[in-house]
């Protein structure tokens, strides 16, 4: 009996495996932090558990901005829709909510880069072009630090911006110090290009701090500004064409209206809530903890519900909503569900997208290491994880948001290459570039050979990031990238076919020494997390268990 329970507990994870493979990864028998390693390119990557996948998932990047425990060295991370990388960039140290976004007529990759407190975020948003330039830096009027929660860029070539600030308050209806602290959740609206401030809107000008759901003794007592009581927690700003905006606050469990002159237009869900709930289960303004509204049109819009909070749980599982408003008689109705695969809990953060071409739901779950592709009515197209299930509770590897979107990267670096002791195969990657077909060989007869002097001697289509490609006969190599079309993109620098490279790919001390280290370390955790994997499953699942008990032992 005791056994079917075990197995009972990790149904999720067998029941989801794509392959043996991908089983051990999602039980944590490749450790914490499974990654791969490239021969041409010196930063290793996190592997990729494909669960499923369907070819009618769209096409695009998917764009990640990992950190936590296990991932000592955050930056941004870009995969195909296939899981494989991209780009990966370790110089900006932890970014969050990175995209793609559009600016005077051109593509631009954003994100927020800087330290946080746990709470609210101390930095700047950047703007890249597709050469990964930094063209803009971006900051908060009035001397505001940026917030990690949002930078938006509107139509009207303005940006939306999150900003906390600490603050005094009286904090006696929550029953606090009259001279409490809090972190006070506001918004601004600035002109990019010259930085004026056109809007700003603070949560404690309209919201008592009573409408809080959230303890204030899961942040002390707010004696402090050190232990400022967040109330409100801003996380999400969309705005209308209309030119009214979407504010979501995560402790008041609302998604607020907000007219252009500052007035709250109606609230769905909390305290204050402006509509009466026609769905069967009363999802619409039942929201709790949630994250990413956005408006689809001006009757519906989206968001993330992160329910099944870890201290605070109103719900079994995270899931997604699409929530019809009907302004005539003031009511809501969730018109699609989108439940996590396997219900799994996302405790915060995550995102909820639209996308463009299809109308697909694209969901990254935030705190577990995981996104997922729904048809706009909920079966599961395409599910990856970049993470082991057994370590979602844990957060120990994480991304605020994950969103797909269509990009040309051109970076201005030329391509990696490597090649094997024995100079026949070589391996190119070029970190950033899209839109590669395969790498042609070129070669000439020595190193002082001019352009016109190499000739194309064979193609081989791109595999994944990293390309392994055999050398055909002796002289000067180099590969040159190329598109569909056969039209040129890159070149690596040239090569003999026998030449050692910086990196020795077959150094047998450095392989032992990966033997010795990691191996032992990793099957060491095997049984622990497994074990942990097996206790929590049954903790979560524990009414069921009793109630079998119940059944068959009374």
């Amino acid at each position: 009996m005791a056994v079917l329970l075990v197995l009972w507990a990790l149904w999720p994870i067998l029941a989801s495996a794509f392959s043996w493979h991908g089983l051990w990864y999602d039980l944590g028998f490749l450790g914490p932090h499974p990654t791969l390693k490239y021969e041409s390119f010196d930063q290793e990557s996190p592997e990729v558990n494909v669960l499923r996948w369907d070819p009618r998932c769209e096409e695009g990047y998917v764009f990640l901005s990992p950190r936590g425990h296990s991932y000592p060295d955050p930056g941004p991370l870009v995969y195909d829709s296939q899981g494989n990388l991209v780009w990966i960039e370790r110089e900006f140290g932890q970014i969050m909510d990175l995209k793609v976004q559009r600016y005077m007529g051109e593509d631009y990759l954003t994100f927020w880069a800087g330290d946080d407190d746990g709470t609210r975020g101390l930095g700047q948003y950047y703007m890249l072009n597709s050469s990964y330039d930094v063209v803009y830096i971006v900051s908060p009027a009035n001397g505001y630090t940026g917030d990690v929660h949002e930078f938006k860029i509107t139509d009207e070539g303005t940006a939306l911006m999150t900003i906390y600030d600490i603050c005094e308050a009286d904090l006696s209806s929550v029953d606090g110090p009259e001279d409490g602290w809090i972190y006070d959740g506001l918004f601004q609206e600035i002109d990019i290009a010259t930085g004026e401030l056109l809007f700003e809107w603070r949560a404690s000008d309209y919201y008592d701090i009573d409408e809080s759901y959230y303890p204030l003794g899961e942040k002390g007592s707010a004696p402090t500004a050190h232990d400022a009581y967040d109330f409100f927690h801003i996380n999400s700003i969309d705005k209308h064409p209309n030119g009214n905006y979407l504010v979501s606050s995560r402790y008041m469990h609302t998604v607020t209206c907000i007219s252009p002159w500052g007035e709250i237009l109606w609230v769905l869900g909390g305290k204050r809530n402006t509509f009466k709930d026609i769905s069967p289960d009363k999802s619409a303004t039942g929201i709790t903890w949630q994250h990413d509204a956005r408006w689809q049109s001006e009757t519906i819009i989206t968001l993330l519900d992160n329910g099944a909070h870890e201290h605070l749980s109103t719900r079994d599982h995270t899931r997604g909503f699409m929530i019809e408003l009907n302004f005539d008689d003031w009511t809501a109705n969730t018109l699609h569900v989108y439940d996590s695969p396997g219900s799994f809990s996302s405790h915060s953060q995550g995102s909820l997208q639209v996308l463009p071409r299809t109308g697909h739901v694209f969901i990254g779950w935030g705190k577990p290491s995981a996104y997922t592709e729904f048809t706009v009515d909920g079966e599961v197209l395409c599910d990856f994880h970049w993470g082991p299930r057994v370590f979602f509770w844990l957060g120990w590897i994480k991304s605020y948001r994950a969103q797909k979107f269509h990009w040309v990267g051109r970076p201005r670096v030329p391509p990696d290459v490597a090649v094997d002791e024995a100079g026949d195969t070589a391996y190119v990657s070029w970190n950033g570039a899209t839109d590669i077909a395969g790498w042609v060989l070129q070669r000439a007869r020595n190193s002082s050979a001019g352009e016109d002097e190499f000739e194309s001697v064979a193609y081989t289509p791109k595999e994944g990031f990293e390309t392994q490609v055999d050398l055909i006969g002796e002289g000067y190599f180099r590969l040159m990238a190329v598109d569909l079309e056969g039209n040129e993109m890159g070149v690596t620098r040239g090569f003999e076919g026998c030449e050692l490279t910086d990196i020795d790919i077959d150094d047998s001390s450095t392989s032992s020494f990966f033997v010795f280290s990691e191996r032992p370390f990793q099957w060491m955790l095997v049984g622990t997390f497994t074990t942990g994997a097996v206790v929590v499953g049954a903790w979560r699942a524990r009414k069921r268990i009793r109630s079998i008990f119940e059944r068959y032992f009374r």
